[in-house]
């Protein structure tokens, strides 16, 4: 640990200690890790005698309703708090609603994530973007408070690590990674339960929603892409956010060397999902668009129509991804 990480984890350890009501929320269309580090860090917290308050602007997707403490999230906050705490967030746009919540301004904000693109926008800003996972750097402060594992915490947590490598398949998977996911499994987490959870089970509605969108699917200079449209969501009776997994599957492809699905919302808007495949990178292009991720997952959400953020979207990863493929070749030939 260097000297700065051991600083930003006591300035945390301080603000947290002294808080009488803190508001824990993760990010908008949560995923694996920011629901397991959001459950996670409420319950470290309780055990604390602390009154943690955990939120999520959007509802928790069906496949995670496991993780222990879900049912304490809420969408809403009345209550008042005097510290929050921002998990999984690289931007103060991903924490949905809150933000305009009376004396959100004037208040300390924690923001502990992993994220390259994060924008730092935190009282303290606890974010690593070597780590596997944000619920990784909530172990780290976890131990660095001195706060003992115990079976639920542990789900919570290996649910974030095991959700964001896809299963310790990403290339920020380390050996620190695996030692954490073997403490976290000795504190009676079980690696098989959350892996089939976690990753491979989804609702029939989901199944049907990502066939209507294969039936559209395209490769165009080595990017694959998709469209789920309201409509489609409806007729599919998917009642979810985002594109129930769809993008991370398309990254699959061998023809690709990036993946993006463009999901219209209600609200005219379009999310865009990206995935890459290992020796690309994704997260540039989301930057430059507004949005953020990682390397080999990210993502960003545009005013529509969806025809117009298509075309935009797809001329800028293209065009990222020859620059790269171009910087590469570079390399190899000098």
């Amino acid at each position: 640990m260097t000297k700065n990480q051991s600083t930003t984890l006591e300035q945390a350890s301080q603000l947290i200690r002294s808080a009488r009501r803190s508001l824990l929320i993760c990010h908008v269309s949560p995923d694996g890790d920011a629901i397991g580090s959001l459950a996670g860090l409420g319950r470290a917290l309780r055990r604390m005698d602390l009154r943690p308050i955990t939120a999520c602007s959007d509802p928790i997707p069906a496949r995670f309703q496991y993780i222990p403490g879900v049912e304490l999230i809420v969408q809403d906050v009345s209550e008042a708090f005097d510290l929050v705490i921002s998990l999984d967030c690289s931007d103060m746009e991903r924490l949905g609603r809150f933000p305009q919540v009376p004396a959100f301004e004037d208040t300390p904000l924690i923001n502990i994530d992993h994220h390259l693109t994060n924008l730092n926008f935190g009282t303290v800003n606890l974010v690593d973007s070597l780590a596997s996972s944000t619920s990784e750097v909530v172990l780290r402060l976890l131990d660095y408070m001195a706060v003992p594992l115990d079976e639920e915490l542990a789900v919570c947590l290996l649910t974030g690590i095991v959700t964001d490598t896809r299963g310790f398949r990403t290339n920020n998977v380390t050996i620190p990674v695996m030692e954490a996911a073997l403490r976290l499994m000795q504190a009676g987490a079980s690696l098989p339960y959350i892996t089939h959870r976690g990753l491979d089970r989804r609702p029939t509605p989901a199944m049907r929603l990502w066939g209507a969108a294969l039936a559209q699917l395209q490769v165009e200079e080595r990017v694959i892409w998709t469209t789920i449209t309201v409509e489609m969501r409806r007729v599919a009776g998917y009642t979810g956010d985002g594109d129930a997994g769809l993008v991370s599957f398309l990254a699959s492809s061998n023809d690709a060397d990036a993946a993006t699905v463009f999901v219209e919302r209600e609200d005219g808007h379009v999310e865009v999902g990206f995935r890459a495949a290992p020796g690309f990178d994704v997260g540039h292009v989301a930057l430059v668009l507004g949005g953020g991720g990682h390397a080999l997952a990210s993502g960003c959400t545009l005013p529509g129509p969806l025809r117009k953020v298509q075309g935009q979207v797809l001329i800028a990863l293209q065009a990222d991804l020859a620059r790269q493929r171009h910087k590469r070749d570079m390399k190899r030939s000098a």
